[in-house]
Parts: structure tokens; sequence; C-alpha cells
């Protein structure tokens, strides 16, 4: 039997109590302090994986003043064309078929050369139009890109190359985000012993970089975490570094309840109370993109005050400790945001913000 259309599959998002908005001006705030920490180089924000769970089309109008947009995917690049967008674009894995390259080339976005293939792609290709070309070294961090060895060869093919517009020279860190690691130092090092005698503009600093290692800015910056209001070092709060929290995750409180000494709470009885204990119930679980891994004593933000998490969070819903808290049911709760820093949840749930905020915004399904 058909659906009918108003029950189609498709906005998840009318569908939960939990909700998930962005803060205005917050986005361009975090451009700004790139710029203020990076004045010397180009920006190009990193709105990859939709924008960091942010929403790809939304994020990338609030940070239309940085100079150029970088994302993972070919089709994360058309989706930005079709939806207006006109700044440079960057594909980060390069093309992986001569048909994506075509489209790319179709709609003037540049694509990451990092492995033979794609330089094999490239040459001789018949495309709409030449491209510009992001030639990724691999200095240690050992994920995508050629050798040290191979920059050459690869420049000079590339080139000669009619298909190719202008070359350009990146790289990326394994451990930025560690101030002080060794590997740091080498891997920049490396780079410009292997960049400095081509005249091709250059880009190596993500948010870590940006904010810590200034020789490594060279012409082109590439921020991501930062611009999101998350810090990108686990012993330094975004708010000591300026940022302000994008992201705003919050959900009502849907029920408050006292349950006596001696009684657990949740799935697997992981929390028992030791005294009598006032208990709200909010509307929001793991199916909204908060983390089910998420420990007891967890905060969530409730009428200026921080409510730990109490037992293990549901599918829909969690528990949280009302004790001394003035709270009334349909109260609003904040997961994160601006009173409580996403960091912090992460850093309880033993992961990242990086995969709270992209959860979160694919079950919010902000685009």
């Amino acid at each position: 039997m058909a659906l009918k259309d108003s029950v189609k599959p498709g906005n998840r998002a009318g569908w939960r109590r939990a909700r998930i908005s962005l803060n205005p001006g917050a986005l361009a705030h975090n451009l700004e302090k790139v710029r203020e920490n990076a004045p010397h180089s180009q920006v190009m924000a990193v709105i990859k994986a939709n924008a960091y769970g942010h929403g790809l089309l939304s994020a990338a109008a609030q940070l239309d003043s940085a100079d150029m947009f970088a994302v993972a995917m070919p089709g994360e690049a058309l989706a930005l064309r079709q939806g207006g967008c006109d700044k440079p674009l960057l594909v980060l894995h390069g093309c992986s078929s001569l048909t994506e390259l075509q489209q790319l080339s179709e709609h003037g976005v540049s694509v990451v050369v990092h492995q033979q293939a794609q330089l094999d792609m490239l040459q001789g290709a018949e495309l709409p139009g030449p491209v510009d070309v992001w030639l990724k070294v691999d200095t240690g961090m050992h994920r995508a890109g050629i050798s040290p060895q191979q920059v050459s060869g690869f420049y000079k093919a590339l080139k000669a190359e009619p298909a190719v517009a202008s070359v350009f020279l990146m790289s990326h860190f394994a451990n930025a985000d560690e101030v002080g690691n060794a590997l740091n130092n080498k891997q920049i090092e490396m780079f410009v012993k292997v960049t400095s005698n081509y005249s091709a503009r250059r880009s190596m600093a993500n948010s870590a970089a940006i904010l810590s290692l200034s020789h490594s800015h060279f012409d082109i910056v590439r921020p991501g975490i930062m611009l999101y209001g998350s810090s990108p070092f686990a012993d330094c709060p975004a708010a000591e570094l300026g940022l302000e929290a994008v992201m705003q995750f919050e959900a009502p409180l849907l029920e408050i309840k006292t349950v006596p000494a001696g009684e657990s709470i949740g799935y697997g009885s992981r929390y028992r109370c030791e005294v009598d204990t006032r208990v709200g119930l909010v509307a929001a679980g793991y199916a909204d993109g908060y983390p089910r891994h998420a420990g007891d004593r967890t905060p969530v933000w409730l009428n200026g005050q921080r409510c730990p998490l109490l037992g293990r969070v549901s599918m829909d819903s969690l528990c949280i400790d009302l004790t001394g808290v003035d709270a009334a049911v349909g109260d609003r709760v904040v997961l994160w945001g601006r009173e409580l820093p996403v960091d912090e949840v992460a850093q309880m749930s033993e992961t990242i913000a990086y995969e709270l905020l992209c959860h979160a915004g694919v079950a919010a399904d902000i685009l």
C-alpha cells in the first residue's frame, strides 16, 4: 500500500522532539578567529560531512566571506553548485571516475590528486574545461598522498597536461592537535623541502595548526572543527580560544519523578540511587545523535544549572538528576550549545566533538 504524502519519510526532524538549530553569527565569528590567527593566508573553509553536521548549504551561506570551500566527495561539490554556491570549491578525495572528473570540470570544481590512478585519469582527458589540481603530498600521516620522492614527476606531468589549469601543493598533519609532537615539525620540514622549488601556492594547516603552528600557514589554511566552535585541543576549551558554539542541541523535559534509594535507573540498571532522587526524563536519545555511551554524570544544562546524566542513554530519552533544581515539565534542556560545550560531552563519552556533531546533524536531517 502506498504511503500518503504526509507520512512519507524524508524530514525526520519533524518526527522528533529534540531540536537542533544554528546559533546566529557564530560561524562568521569563528571564521574571523581564523583570520586573526592566520592574517597572511587565504581561508579554505572545510564544510565536508554536511558541514560537520551543521548543514552544507546553511553553513556555506554563513561562511560566504571565506575565500574558498573544501568538501570530501564530488556529490557535495555538485550539491553546493546546485544550491547556488559560486565560490571556489575543492574535492579533497579527488575523482574516482572520468565521469566524476567531467562533471566537476563542467562546474568549475577543483580536485585533489593523491595517487597515480588520478593522474592517469587526467592525462589526455577530454573535459569541458581545464581544472585546478591540488597535488597532495604524504609527509608523515600515511593516509592519502603521494610520497615526497614522487612530487617532481607528478608536478611536471600536471604542469604539462592541457586538462590542468593551475597546480597547488598540499599536505595534512597527523598530530597537530598534540602541541609539541615532534612529527609536526618533521612534516612541515618535509613539505618545505619538497615544495620550495615550485611557484605553486601551498596549503597545510588545519584548525590545530592554525592556532599553534604559524610556520605551517603558507598561502592557504584549511580550518574545520574550529569553525563550528569546538576546540581541536583536548586540554584547551573552545571558550579560551575565543570560539562560539554553532550547533544548539535542545530537547524538552518530559517528566519528573522521585526514584527511591536503592532503585536503579535505565537499561542494564547501570545507575543505582544512593538516596531518594528527583529524576527528569528528557526527550533526546541516541536516535537524535546523543551519544549512547555518555557516562553517568555527563552534564546537561537546565535553567542555569548543570544536571548530571543518570544511567544509560535510551533511543529516544535520557534521565537526569534534578536534585535541587527548579524545573517543570516542558522546560528547555540543552544537550550542548552556548550554555554547555560539546567538547565536554564528547570527553565524557570517550569520543571527539567531530563525531557528536556529525551524528546529531544526520539525525536532525539538517541540509
